[in-house]
């Protein structure tokens, strides 16, 4: 096994008010109420030029007629909106409403996911019934909102004037059994890129192209020796990049249904991570080889240098932050990897990967015209989800932290239409613990430290979303 020539790097430091969102009712409560678009009280100015919609999607549900989840992760998914125009802002917030529910609230009970008695759960395992929670991203192709969660096909919902509904799962021609919650856009390329896991005798990523104008394609296959929890991947505007680290499916628990959803993982760091590099044009030609264990949620960008591939990721030592998505209240772990930056050369088949900031950091997302090429700027949520950063990298990054009773989502930029990165508005939705209510903060991205220029406030708290988007109008 080759291993990784990465500089040995502490844990990051918390602080004794970092939370992460592990805590209160981020991670432990549903939403209290379902809405279409209704009017959200306003304090600052909006920009008047910040037209659009935010979509943010997370779990949402958290029990299921009176039964609790076992993880976060099989919550139904919760759609938040907040549309913005002319200085008012309106939100709206929806559970989707998949077949899984809908089946579910037909039968008064809880009838999909590893709380349920174990009879239950071994019988919708051998009979391949499951429910697509849809719980974890939401993004936008073609005009088309699709919520994602990678162990299932998309679900297409309608953004409507005054609601937002579920048309239903769609597999948009030719996507299998899955479609990971995170494509990748490559500007250059005039396309995104995602992946799906798809488990068996043999398990195999499935790659998938879906251009800005044309059908989806199918790009291969890359076999793998083993089912991992597979959450990422990365794109340049000549490869494709996965990190496939040893968080191991446990296969036969899984299929006999032993134990909660916490119990169907193992991490098993002699494995390794294995680097795979696909080139996009000729998809077959594959480079794969192994470097000493890490694990990583999330990639900021990647980019051709020379011969070299350049990739930006949120990197942690083992695989511990699963626990702590669990939402479990006896489990306190703070979200916050290292930013790492890593050089593959695919010839010779090395990799080497240095910490770029001293930081507990999540969430990492770019300017969207720099997806897949050299950037200056990465948005980061830092420190327990209570800041705000724009890492520069040379040692000119710009923050704004939070209140201690508060606790941020991933950042999005907005651009203006500038040259600079930093030339946009910077969305996040904010939860405060002392009021239990969430809003929307709108920041100038070229005045950061300034704080936010106005807020959007929902009358109830929102639980913690994961990933979204932005719709101009």
């Amino acid at each position: 096994m080759l291993t990784s020539t990465a500089r040995p790097v502490p844990p990051p430091a918390v602080r004794s008010t970092d939370r992460g969102f592990l805590s209160d009712v981020l991670l432990t409560e549903s939403v209290p109420r379902e809405h279409g678009f209704e009017p959200l009280r306003v304090e600052g100015r909006l920009p008047p030029d910040l037209r659009g919609t935010l979509l943010r999607n997370g779990p949402g549900q958290f029990e299921v007629f009176g039964r609790r989840i076992a993880h976060s992760f099989e919550a139904d998914g919760l759609i938040t909106a907040v549309r913005l125009g002319g200085g008012q802002a309106a939100g709206a917030c929806r559970i989707t409403a998949s077949a899984g529910r809908a089946s579910e609230q037909a039968a008064g009970r809880m009838l999909y996911g590893t709380a349920l008695p174990w009879h239950r759960r071994f019988a919708n395992s051998v009979r391949g019934r499951g429910k697509n929670t849809a719980n974890t991203s939401v993004v936008t192709w073609q005009g088309r909102v699709l919520a994602l969660m990678e162990a299932a096909r998309p679900t297409e919902l309608a953004l409507g004037d005054a609601d937002i509904t579920t048309i239903g799962e769609t597999d948009l021609g030719v996507i299998g059994a899955a479609f990971s919650a995170h494509p990748h856009r490559v500007a250059a390329r005039h396309a995104s890129y995602n992946f799906g896991v798809e488990y068996g005798r043999k398990t195999r990523i499935a790659l998938y192209e879906l251009p800005d104008v044309g059908a989806i394609r199918r790009l291969g296959e890359v076999d793998l020796g083993f089912a991992p929890m597979l959450h990422d991947f990365i794109a340049t505007e000549k490869h494709l990049v996965f990190f496939v680290s040893p968080a191991v499916v446990h296969v036969p628990r899984m299929l006999l249904q032993l134990g909660d959803f916490r119990d169907l993982f193992r991490w098993q760091p002699a494995r390794g991570t294995e680097v795979i590099v696909v080139p996009i044009d000729e998809p077959a030609k594959i480079t794969r080889f192994s470097v000493d264990a890490f694990y990583q949620w999330h990639f900021a960008n990647a980019f051709e240098r020379g011969g070299e591939l350049i990739v930006d990721y949120v990197r942690y030592p083992d695989f511990e932050t699963f626990e702590g998505l669990s939402g479990a209240p006896d489990v306190a772990k703070p979200l916050g990897g290292t930013l790492h930056r890593a050089t593959i050369d695919v010839a010779a088949r090395k990799f080497s990967s240095e910490a770029t900031l001293d930081r507990a950091v999540e969430f990492p997302r770019l300017h969207p015209t720099r997806e897949g090429a050299p950037h200056q700027l990465t948005w980061l949520a830092a420190d327990g989800l209570q800041t705000v950063l724009a890492h520069r990298g040379d040692g000119h990054d710009r923050e704004f932290r939070f209140a201690d009773h508060e606790a941020i989502s991933e950042p999005v930029l907005v651009p203006r239409g500038g040259v600079h990165e930093a030339d946009g508005w910077v969305l996040v939705l904010v939860y405060d613990h002392h009021a239990r209510q969430t809003s929307l903060a709108v920041l100038d991205g070229a005045r950061l430290e300034d704080g936010p220029v106005a807020r959007a406030w929902f009358d109830h708290h929102v639980p913690a979303t994961f990933h979204g988007t932005f719709i101009p109008a």
